[in-house]
């Protein structure tokens, strides 16, 4: 008798950062752990996704990337062609490759019909052939209106129906997409709140990180804002913040510009590092474009100033840590409910992007690294579950186990 090994697609929405990716493969990893024989096919338009480490047993379908302008208008981000082009483009290799590959489950992210519905007819053809089929979203995924305005131009409400189930990364008592994007009676029962998203416990110690980077007293800080495209503004305010501190302040900082971030800005930073570790011995920088150790540096650091993407917010809060959120506000506003809310619990500080300067930066700098960093015990104080990797591998393995009976 032969050996079932399961074959499991996953399609990542990846339009603006890293995010989607990045989580697509945290829990790629975990199922890996959990089903050693599994096969994975990821399909995701991110241009870095081969940039990661890749879990044995998953490759990657590249698709066309595209640019959201507004929540009806999309461009392609590299390809000189039509919108209507590239549309199709990407709706033919999804659908040849679920085809193809033949999956026993599909996982699909953050967008139940993909860009404009272009998996509408893949999401048909796999349910025809009995495939499961199941939603993955995050807990807050934009203001309400924004969020209708988007699904009615993907269709996503006919594709919503499609889906055996929806598994989110979130807790309900938190924000309850349920109720605020005022889910149908028929699919709010097929919704399973799986918890925040968990990390990996780090295999690198604090201390190897910092001796790693040269520092070992002084206050580390963390400044991060995901693929680079935006978040500019946060980088300058910080490299000129560091001025404004009190010249007895040490601190050694690490600066995460982000893959794509414009070669112009990318100098610019760079110059005003180098500027700044001249004139301020006190004033240690070390600038990369990109890094696959992001976690490692987040560990060992003091502070970490950021965007406020979701695997950003829950890592800060897996890892315990100060941080100061500038949420990117435009044309989303994702991250500033989160941080929002977030900051009501009192876990970060939130600095809204219109009161963003460089003395405001520096002083809330200096007030944060004395702030009590958010202890596991005040985040079960709170009601926070971080089991959402585990519960998703152990829906995985549920989902598969069932089909098994029934081949």
């Amino acid at each position: 008798m032969q050996l079932w090994l399961p074959k499991i697609l996953i399609v990542s929405n990846e339009i603006r950062g890293l995010g989607h990716v990045s989580i697509a493969l945290k829990i790629c990893a975990r199922i890996r752990a959990e089903l050693s024989g599994v096969s994975m096919l990821l399909i995701t338009a991110s241009p870095m996704a081969h940039a990661f480490p890749l879990p044995q047993g998953l490759d990657i379908v590249k698709i066309p990337g595209l640019l959201e302008d507004s929540p009806t208008d999309y461009r392609p981000s590299r390809l000189p062609l039509d919108f209507g082009e590239v549309k199709r483009l990407r709706q033919r290799v999804i659908r040849e490759a679920a085809l193809a590959y033949a999956p026993d489950l599909v996982l699909v992210d953050y967008r139940p019909a993909g860009v404009a519905g272009e998996l509408l007819s893949t999401l048909q053809m796999l349910k025809r052939r009995r495939v499961p089929l199941v939603l993955l979203l995050r807990d807050i995924l934009d203001d309400p209106a924004y969020v209708r305005t988007r699904w009615q131009a993907d269709s996503a409400a006919a594709a919503l129906e499609k889906y055996d189930e929806i598994w989110v990364y979130g807790c309900q008592n938190h924000y309850d997409p349920i109720v605020e994007y005022q889910l149908p009676e028929t699919v709010a029962r097929k919704v399973i709140f799986c918890g925040y998203l968990d990390i990996e416990p780090r295999t690198v110690s604090r201390e190897d990180i910092r001796r790693t980077l040269g520092t070992a007293a002084e206050p580390l800080v963390l400044v991060t804002i995901g693929n680079g495209r935006i978040g500019f503004p946060v980088l300058d305010a910080y490299v000129r913040a560091l001025a404004y501190l009190p010249s007895d302040v040490a601190i050694f900082s690490v600066i995460i510009g982000g893959p794509e971030l414009p070669l112009e800005q990318y100098e610019a930073i760079g110059q005003q590092c180098r500027f700044i570790a001249t004139r301020y011995s006190q004033r240690r920088i070390h600038f990369v474009s990109f890094s696959p150790h992001l976690l490692d540096y987040m560990a060992a650091a003091d502070l970490v100033v950021s965007l406020g993407g979701y695997n950003t917010m829950t890592e800060i809060l897996s890892l315990q840590k100060r941080a100061i959120i500038v949420p990117s506000v435009y044309p989303t506003k994702e991250q500033l409910i989160r941080a929002s809310l977030m900051e009501r619990f009192g876990l970060i500080r939130m600095l809204h992007p219109d009161q963003l300067s460089p003395e405001g930066l520096a002083k809330s700098i200096l007030v944060a690294l004395h702030d009590q960093p958010p202890t596991r015990q005040r985040l079960r104080e709170l009601g926070f579950d971080s089991g959402g990797l585990q519960r998703i591998q152990d829906h995985v393995v549920r989902v598969l186990g069932r089909k098994a009976t029934h081949e």
